[in-house]
């Protein structure tokens, strides 16, 4: 029974409906603040809470309905807006539409003849988003995620200074090296690893107060590195750092790179929505004359996980990088030159792109502005209460839309700041925020900054306001009383 359950139009109908309506009672609820954002348990109690076992048989969807809801209710709830723990948030409702009927669709994304609407959809994003940044004409890509996104460009980079490499690999005498900055996001590095060049090669370039490389220090990295051998072909700059969304200045670096012919990469997988600002777009002033750009809409936009495109503004790279010409999947059919398999180091690709186009259709480039815009003034406004208040310390002046501070207990405020006293404020940060997990009212994140943990909040949520900052600080200084 199990097997056939949905061979007819009730059964489906009744499926159907009740998975709606799980949908629409979740989502309603993280509307509600007074709702936790996570129930936390333990990894060994939520084990014994959830019953994790899988049968010998089958125990008939009315199980995997039990286990839905089960499941939901012990999940973060990512949509809440005080869920500011990650780069993402929000719940979008025409692009959780288009992630339903990707998945009902069921279409893979290496060819035209098995995804044609598909395909159509991600080259108009694709050029939409490419005429943003200033291309007229351009290529790219959709990816499960930035971190995929920047190793493909830097595999486009290797392949353009190295086009042996793909054939035979790196020889010894290419001593590659690429540039990024100290706070650059750590798939750069990794990327480096994977292709081949190695950790040590990416080579970390020091920041300013606020976040962003120092194109004077680049410079003499580069001096320093060609002097010593090596072969600089890269330099990936961010837009929208991790912890403090700072920009890099793509303009200074870009006068670096085309005077060294480097490959320039903005990775601005958080910040590429400035794009939609005429009040913020300065902060990426010189996308235009990068090589390749990384841009994630699961992020500011609000898009589920997971949406990202690598955009490049000369076409044919990415199917020198990738391509292999699998006979059994490209085939040499009318419509073979929209086929998109070969520029991609995936074979099956799922359906990224529906959700974005539903969403982009939804709110459009003005609603997209007013949310990006919002994010900011929000920001700003959350700087102007930390500093008004004696239990928090902002750590950096933001440019982007996070916040990045630390907790002042009440024990510390009037001790003398020597190292000690460091080692007990990193100590109150981390509890303070683990207690606040551990409640389940409120999620941020934490990093080590300038040598001591530093929390921070991401202000990105549509509906995140004011009061709910000011909520979220006295809940701080609560749960931090006695620390």
């Amino acid at each position: 029974m199990a097997d056939s359950v949905l061979t007819t139009k009730p059964s489906i109908d009744s499926i159907l409906a009740r998975a709606a309506r799980l949908a629409s009672d979740y989502l309603s609820e993280n509307k509600n603040r007074d709702r936790l954002v996570v129930d936390w348990l333990p990894p060994g109690k939520l084990r014994e809470k959830l019953g994790l076992k899988l049968p010998k048989e089958g125990r008939g969807l009315e199980a995997a309905f039990t286990d839905a809801q089960s499941f939901l209710k012990r999940s973060v709830r990512t949509g809440h807006p005080y869920f500011l723990n990650q780069l993402y948030t929000g719940s979008d409702p025409a692009a959780l539409l288009g992630e339903w009927i990707a998945s009902l669709a069921n279409a893979s994304m290496y060819t035209y003849e098995v995804a044609p609407v598909f395909t159509l959809l991600e080259e108009e994003l694709v050029r939409k988003m490419g005429k943003m940044a200033g291309w007229e004409d351009c290529e790219g890509i959709f990816n499960p995620g930035g971190s995929i996104s920047n190793l493909m460009a830097v595999l486009a980079a290797r392949n353009a200074a190295f086009p042996h490499a793909k054939q035979r690999g790196l020889l010894a005498e290419d001593r590659p090296v690429l540039f990024c900055s100290e706070e650059a996001h750590y798939s750069v590095p990794r990327a480096a690893s994977v292709a081949g060049i190695g950790i040590d090669a990416a080579r970390k370039v020091p920041v300013d107060s606020i976040g962003r490389m120092r194109p004077d220090a680049l410079a003499s990295m580069i001096q320093k590195a060609l002097a010593d051998g090596f072969k600089p072909f890269m330099v990936s700059a961010t837009c929208g750092t991790t912890m403090p969304g700072a920009f890099d200045p793509l303009e200074e670096l870009a006068d670096l790179c085309e005077e060294h012919k480097l490959w320039l990469h903005a990775d601005a997988a958080f910040g590429g929505s400035v794009l939609f600002s005429k009040k913020h777009r300065n902060l990426m002033d010189g996308v235009e004359r990068t090589n390749s750009l990384s841009w994630n809409p699961h992020k500011t936009m609000g898009v589920p996980l997971s949406c990202s495109a690598l955009l490049l503004p000369e076409k044919g790279q990415l199917k020198a990088t990738n391509a292999l010409d699998a006979d059994y999947l490209f085939h040499d059919t009318a419509e073979a030159y929209c086929d998109r398999g070969d520029m991609t180091i995936q074979c099956g690709r799922r359906v990224d792109v529906l959700k974005l186009w539903l969403s982009w259709q939804s709110h459009g480039d003005e609603g997209y502005r007013r949310r990006v815009e919002r994010a900011f003034d929000l920001t700003a406004s959350g700087r102007d209460l930390l500093k008004l208040r004696d239990s928090f310390e902002l750590v950096r002046e933001p440019e982007g839309c996070t916040l990045l501070f630390r907790f002042l207990p009440p024990s510390l405020r009037e001790q003398e700041r020597d190292e000690a006293w460091n080692e007990k404020l990193e100590r109150a940060n981390i509890t303070l925020r683990e207690r606040l997990k551990h409640e389940g009212r409120i999620m941020l994140n934490y990093a080590s900054l300038d040598g001591l943990a530093t929390l921070r909040l991401v202000l990105t949520h549509p509906d995140l306001t004011v009061e709910d900052l000011r909520f979220i600080l006295d809940e701080m200084e609560r749960a931090g009383a006695n620390l």
